[in-house]
């Protein structure tokens, strides 16, 4: 062991031996210090300081000092050669968060990123139950409640890269049911625990839950299961048209969409439904009562969502105020109120209505998502879409008064840094922290309205996140001098000849 501690104690001396102090005088009492090492074309070598706090160094007699290795970024000792340290002080430069963009979902830097909304569900509260995809590939089922203060709670994850096909999501004895890839999960929605579901059907394309009932639509009939034990109870045929969607209704009865846009009613036997012309019914969802509603590609190109009576016919109607594909429809079996999904090329939206008692209805969400992968400056303001992503603004610096021949402005661009992200100077120095979180794909800064401010904004393919960065001139470059290398670590100087011993 006392062998062991002295090889310990020997690597500790011959490291220590070969550490480049390095002093610095700064330009401010108070801000952060960003230094690095540069080789005699100017590259940055080494990172040695990103944004230290100035009293984190230890004070000398000359000012402040650190160490450097004599090693590159790559851990490797740099060639022999002339090297420079220099860096900058930050001092009160302020970063605030400003607005989130293109993403009704993403209100706070908390919320998750959704990046499409696959399936909806509703509770009789009024919240909504979410089948997403997220930046970052993945996939989650959420639970939104819009009133709340915290309104997210993450029910389920799991690593999704591509959008789902045909998922569902219908809750019933407090359970959410959600097909995804023609698998049916299972929630517990009082305790937050997955239960295990078993292969009720093959090729499953749809579900609807009610009450304690469970409605599969297979590939060769509609199976009717209990909604807590799983057990069998009922399995009809298939109406005439091959249904894409069903829903159930009070009794031993259910409705279904033919993949032609047709409205069935039935179970053991089915019957066709009217209706309107030109319309076409793309999903259902079972309503209060007796009642289901449909979701309806119209004959004029919009999308409505209606409520109907198997016995009374069409109650009511919501028509959408834009264009849109019918995607996803969810309703309560508590209250006329339902939840419907539409997409376009470029956004999806989201749309939770309830039906007022004295006529007319309440919107209780409306939720855009307009794809921002490509998001740029187009016109003196941000775009959705534009080729145009500015990344660099130049600052006027501070003067330093201990080097009068120092720079006085300097280039920053908008980079990744660390686990976050930032501006740094064009050969890669840390200056500003701008945000701690990591996987933005694109970045852009822009110089701000006021003088020493900018605009930062940074994408995840979710939304666009907006900060402010103000006093922006608040810095001031300094050089801590030049450092002879050869060998990996610092060249001795020549020994100073004595003058009173005359030279051969």
């Amino acid at each position: 062991m006392a062998l062991l501690r002295l090889a310990f104690l020997l690597l500790a001396l011959a490291a220590s031996a070969h550490a480049v102090e390095i002093r610095f005088v700064p330009a401010a009492s108070e801000g952060t210090v960003s230094l690095g090492v540069y080789d005699a074309s100017g590259k940055l070598v080494r990172l040695l300081c990103d944004e230290w706090p100035i009293a984190s160094f230890p004070p000398g007699l000359n000012g402040l000092s650190t160490e450097w290795d004599g090693k590159d970024s790559a851990g490797q000792p740099v060639p022999a050669g002339t090297y420079r340290a220099k860096g900058f002080v930050t001092g009160n430069v302020g970063v605030q968060g400003e607005a989130f963009h293109f993403n009704d979902w993403v209100a706070s830097e908390d919320a998750p990123r959704v990046v499409s909304v696959e399936a909806a569900g509703l509770l009789p509260e009024g919240d909504m139950l979410l089948a997403a995809r997220l930046a970052g590939d993945k996939g989650a089922l959420l639970r939104y409640s819009p009133q709340a203060a915290n309104p997210w709670q993450t029910l389920a994850t799991e690593p999704r890269a591509a959008a789902l096909e045909n998922a569902r999501i219908s809750v019933a004895a407090d359970r959410l049911f959600a097909l995804l890839d023609k698998r049916i999960r299972a929630i517990d929605l009082a305790t937050g625990k997955e239960i295990a579901v078993p292969d009720l059907a093959a090729d499953t394309v749809d579900i609807s839950a009610r009450d304690e009932r469970l409605a599969v639509l297979g590939g060769d009939g509609i199976f009717i299961f209990g909604a807590a034990d799983f057990a069998k109870r009922a399995g009809w045929p298939l109406p005439l048209v091959r249904p894409i969607a069903i829903a159930l209704l009070d009794g031993n009865a259910a409705v279904a969409a033919g993949e032609d846009g047709s409205l069935w009613q039935g179970g053991a036997e089915w019957k066709r439904l009217d209706v309107p012309e030109g319309n076409k019914v793309r999903a259902l969802a079972s309503g209060r009562g007796g009642t289901f509603w449909a979701l309806e590609q119209t004959g004029g190109g919009s999308a409505a969502v209606a409520q109907y009576s198997p016995e009374e016919g069409r109650l009511a109607e919501w028509i959408s105020s834009g264009p849109g594909e019918p995607v996803g429809l969810a309703a309560s079996t508590d209250a006329d109120f339902f939840c419907a999904i539409f997409e376009q090329p470029a956004s999806e939206r989201t749309v939770a209505i309830r039906r007022k008692e004295g006529g007319g209805w309440e919107v209780v969400a409306d939720k855009t998502i307009t794809a921002s992968d490509s998001f740029g400056w187009a016109e003196g303001k941000l775009s959705s879409s534009s080729g145009d992503v500015p990344a660099e603004i130049t600052v006027n610096l501070r003067d330093n008064l201990l080097d009068p021949g120092g720079p006085r402005t300097l280039l920053l661009r908008a980079a990744a840094v660390g686990d976050g992200t930032g501006l740094v100077t064009g050969d890669g120095l840390p200056l500003v922290r701008v945000s701690g979180e990591s996987g933005f794909g694109r970045l852009l800064v822009v110089a701000g309205a006021t003088p020493e401010t900018a605009q930062f904004y940074q994408g995840d393919g979710a939304c666009v996140q907006q900060y402010n960065i103000a006093n922006l001139g608040d810095m001031t470059a300094f050089d801590a001098g030049t450092i002879e290398m050869e060998g990996g670590a610092e060249k001795a100087p020549p020994p100073e000849e004595d003058p009173e011993t005359p030279t051969p």
